[in-house]
């Protein structure tokens, strides 16, 4: 339902811009995806209107790329970006065009695109405006870019990462001219920002083909100037389920480096909240293939964190004696006598209260210490059974 509105408002705009005399076409990744049979719900436009000529077109506007031509017209059904049509000048940190110069071409627009199957344009009623073989390269499963390849990738070096991250996501392979010259400008990748080589990242964790990626990224040359190791890594990732969480791959993708731990976030700059998530995957894990897990180990980590770690041990052909499989992992943590830490019914000022100490590195060894003893069926989680436990301990 979603991406029938952002449709609808988009082909609304265009109807608003050519009732206004201006031209204009829905571009882009859009226009790919329907033509694959997907409804995509980021639906842009393009036209020969400048940005001062579109705000006069609509009331409600909101000017979020206006240095290059865009502006975000708020639909009733769903905002929609309006672009005018551009070209770039040249590119001297292959990053960012030195200028963007507005046109009325959409020749000239589409030109300046990264690759033919995102080069198309649909119309109005529907027609689609193909001038470079997307179509064609759509059908065959072919990602090729727009004009001469090494031109593209000296503009953004970015885009051969793009073309890798296409790759992964639509199962395609990359046109032999095109992947020769990535080979060629590899090192320009060094170039760009690494939060936007992570975003690629990103993408590629959550694709269904992340293996093509990994071998294109070892095969192409690309390897040697992003951080981490891509050497065999592609037959594990033929193993890997695509998630819409790229955290699981992030984890998945420090597990196959050495050594085992997060720190390869950190040359990505991932946010803490990646961290975090990841670091508790890789301790799940490896506890699981160490020493198998324990109650505690259930009640400390959340049920994905739990299944994400053991579909990683399977992937890595580890042997586990228990669990035998994520139904199992259910079962157990289900039936664990503490669900979370406020179940417990004492907090430390009681342990205060009953063993007259003060506070200190003890109270936390308790607190823990209960929870473990309560977990492996020990002890009641009853105020007076903990009481008789902890004042008994302090006899002993």
């Amino acid at each position: 339902m979603t991406e029938q509105k952002a449709w609808q408002a988009a082909f609304d705009v265009i109807a608003s811009l050519e009732d206004n005399g201006y031209e204009a076409v829905i571009v882009g990744g859009a226009v790919r995806d329907s033509l694959r049979g997907h409804m995509a719900n980021d639906v842009d436009v393009a036209t020969n209107a400048v940005p001062e000529e579109v705000k006069r077109v609509f009331t409600h506007t909101a000017d979020v790329g206006i240095q290059h031509g865009t502006v975000l017209v708020i639909h009733p059904m769903s905002p929609v970006e309006v672009t005018t049509y551009r070209t770039e000048g040249t590119y001297q940190d292959h990053r960012r065009p030195d200028q963007v110069q507005f046109v009325s071409s959409l020749v000239e627009d589409l030109k300046r695109r990264d690759f033919t199957i995102n080069a198309m344009a649909m119309s109005g009623d529907r027609k689609i405006i193909d001038l470079f073989g997307g179509q064609e390269d759509l059908k065959n499963g072919v990602i090729r870019a727009v004009g001469e390849p090494i031109e593209r990738f000296k503009e953004d070096a970015l885009r051969m990462l793009r073309a890798i991250r296409f790759s992964a996501q639509l199962g395609f392979q990359i046109d032999d001219a095109t992947f020769q010259a990535i080979s060629r400008q590899a090192q320009d990748i060094r170039f760009i920002a690494v939060e936007r080589i992570k975003a690629e990242f990103d993408k590629i964790f959550t694709s269904e083909h992340p293996e093509n990626a990994m071998y294109n990224i070892q095969q192409s040359g690309l390897a040697p100037f992003l951080p981490g190791e891509y050497r065999h890594q592609a037959s594990y990732w033929n193993h890997f389920k695509a998630s819409e969480d790229a955290r699981k791959g992030w984890a998945y993708f420090c597990l196959l480096q050495q050594p085992q731990d997060s720190q390869m976030m950190h040359a990505f700059k991932c946010s803490n909240n990646e961290k975090k998530q990841v670091d508790e995957i890789i301790k799940a894990y490896q506890s699981l293939i160490s020493t198998g897990w324990t109650k505690k180990d259930y009640f400390t980590f959340d049920l994905e964190i739990l299944k994400t770690a053991y579909e990683f041990a399977n992937n890595f052909g580890k042997t586990i004696a228990q669990p035998k499989s994520l139904i199992e992992i259910e079962k157990i943590k289900s039936s664990l006598a503490l669900q979370k830490k406020s179940d417990l019914v004492i907090t430390g000022h009681d342990l205060i209260e009953w063993s007259g100490r003060k506070s200190g590195p003890w109270l936390k060894e308790s607190l823990d210490q209960i929870l473990t003893e309560i977990l492996e069926n020990r002890l009641k989680n009853e105020r007076q059974q903990i009481k008789e436990w902890l004042l008994n301990e302090r006899t002993h």
